[in-house]
Order: structure tokens, then sequence, then C-alpha cells
């Protein structure tokens, strides 16, 4: 017959064991995930506290930068449609310095380099980014410009006037008529206090100026073809070419204040990533301060315990002259 005493010491040992199986337990989980534990309550309430506002700040971070990662497309996608713009409008340029006086047997290829330009002008303008048309404003599921190569000839070289908001350009699908919702820009926060107007709309000024300036090199051609004799075509060349001229420079300043506008922003937003993910490091270094453990340390700690209950299980059933299942 077992004695008490060396039944209570039994059931000491039983405890122990099981004290140790749940130790090792712990371990193996903190090892495999390497966090002390997953439940909160685990941490107490400051420490809890810590990581749920650290949680909650990173979250907040991350959307930021989701909103970052959306915009920064349409952004590269403008700075490359402006600077393509701008080569649009300088090939015209130069083609219409080079010629100083009307000549029909010449005009041919100025007029396709000019249907050129107008047909990939429109195509920049309808141009779409994740489904949305980059140029239409707030109306992002309609193209803003129709075929610009079928824009009238203009009667007159008269100086270059803009449509300002709510009106709408002539060459708008949607004109003659006014749109204030294709005038808006939009606009997004990349970090907490900080908003950036990035969005462009095809009713810009410098975009309305390199429209008209094209309109005008065409119209250049037109009304000199359709001159009553040499010299009058020579004339209405010279005055239609000028303030075409004229009007593709002012363009060009147009635009390159443009793509600065946009360089700015695409730097402006790559700057608030950078921020972003700075705070999103110290405030995951902050939780893992709380819950991370030393894994070498938490391997060795194993180690240790598995070896102790190796130990006891063979001294148990050493003294018990038994199966260890009876103690377990």
């Amino acid at each position: 017959m077992m004695s008490v005493t060396t039944y209570a010491s039994q059931l000491q040992t039983l405890n122990n064991i099981k004290r140790n199986q749940s130790a090792a337990n712990e371990l193996s989980n903190q090892v495999a995930t390497q966090v002390k534990s997953g439940d909160l309550s685990y941490y107490g309430g400051l420490d809890a506290g810590r990581i749920l506002n650290s949680r909650q700040q990173v979250s907040r971070l991350e959307a930021y930068n989701k909103g970052i990662d959306i915009v920064t497309p349409e952004l590269k996608s403008y700075d490359l449609q402006v600077s393509r713009m701008d080569e649009l409008a300088s090939s015209v340029s130069k083609a219409l310095q080079g010629q100083g006086t009307y000549d029909p047997e010449d005009e041919s290829e100025i007029g396709t380099l000019i249907d050129t330009a107008l047909t990939e002008l429109t195509s920049l303008l309808n141009e779409k980014v994740g489904g949305r048309y980059l140029w239409s404003g707030g109306n992002y599921d309609a193209a803003p410009v129709g075929d610009l190569t079928g824009l009238p000839d203009l009667t007159a070289a008269d100086p270059f006037a803009a449509a300002t908001s709510p009106t709408l350009p002539d060459y708008y699908l949607a004109a003659p008529g006014s749109d204030d919702v294709a005038w808006h820009e939009a606009s997004f926060s990349p970090e907490a206090g900080k908003t950036v107007t990035y969005g462009q709309v095809a009713a810009d000024p410098a975009i309305q100026r390199l429209v008209y300036s094209l309109q005008m090199a065409k119209s250049a051609l037109a009304a000199s073809a359709a001159a009553p004799d040499d010299a009058t075509a020579k004339a209405t060349w010279t005055t239609f070419r000028t303030q075409a001229l004229s009007e593709l420079d002012s363009a060009r300043d147009g635009l390159k204040s443009l793509g600065t506008e946009i360089s700015i922003d695409l730097s402006s937003v790559t700057d608030s990533a950078k921020a972003n993910d700075t705070m999103i490091n110290i405030f995951k270094d902050e939780e893992g301060g709380i819950v991370d453990i030393d894994t070498a340390e938490a391997g060795v700690k194993l180690t240790q315990i598995q070896n102790q209950l190796q130990a006891t299980y063979s001294i148990v059933a050493s003294l018990a002259d038994t199966s260890l299942v009876k103690f377990l």
C-alpha cells in the first residue's frame, strides 16, 4: 500500500510535470510565432493599450501609403504626357519657323505634321489610368475631348482668349456649355495634415492655348490656300504664322509651368511616403519592444524545460515502477 508521504510527493511531482508541460507549450508557441502571445490580455492594461495604439497608427499610415500608391502612377503619367505635349508644340513650331513664306507645294507636309500632332494630343487628353480619364476633372468616366483634327478653321488670327470655369473650351465633347465638375482638380491627403491637389484637367489654360496654337497653325494653311491671289496668300500666311508661333511659345511656357507643378506634387507625395514609412517602423518597433521575444533565449529555455520533463518522467517511472501513463 502506498504511504501518504509517497502519494503527496507523487502529486507534487505530477503538478510539476503539468506546469513544465504548460511552460514548454508556451515557449514552443513563442518560438514558432516569435512573439510572447497573440492574446492582448497577456500583456496587462498599459502595454495592451500601447500595442493597440501602435497597430492603429500603423493601419492609418498604411492607408495613406495606399493612396500614394494609387496617385503616383497618375502623376507619372501626367509628367510624361505634358512632356510629350511640349514636344508636339516644339515640332510644329520648328516647321513653321522653317516656312517663312507661303508655298503651296510645301504646305501639305506641314499640314500632315499639324494633324498628326492634333491626333496625338487627342489621345493624350483622353488617356486612362486605372479606368479613370486623367484629364476629365471630376468626370472620371467620360472622355473629355473629341477629335481635335475636326476643329473648325479660325477666320482671323486673333490672340488667344482662355475660357474660365465653369465654361468649357470649344474642343470639349460636352461643349458648348459649362461644367464646373470638368474643372475639378483631384486632391488627396498623403499624410496627416497635408493635402496635395494633383489632378490635371483638359481645360487648363496651357492646354487651351496649345490646342488654339495648333488650330491657328492649321488655319494658316486653309486661309492662305483660299486667298484670291498670291500676294494675299503670302500676307495671310505671314499673319496667321506669326500669331501661331507666338501662341506656341506661350503654350510651351504654360506646359513647362504645368510640368513643374506635377514634379513638385510627385516629389511631395514621395516625401510623404518616406515619412509614413519612418513612422510605421517607429510604431512597429514600439510594439516589437513589448511583444517580441529573443528566439535564441526562448529556444534555450525550451530545451532546458524539455530536459527537466524527460528527467522527471524517468524518475517518476522508476520510483513507481510503473508506466508514466498512470500519472498523466
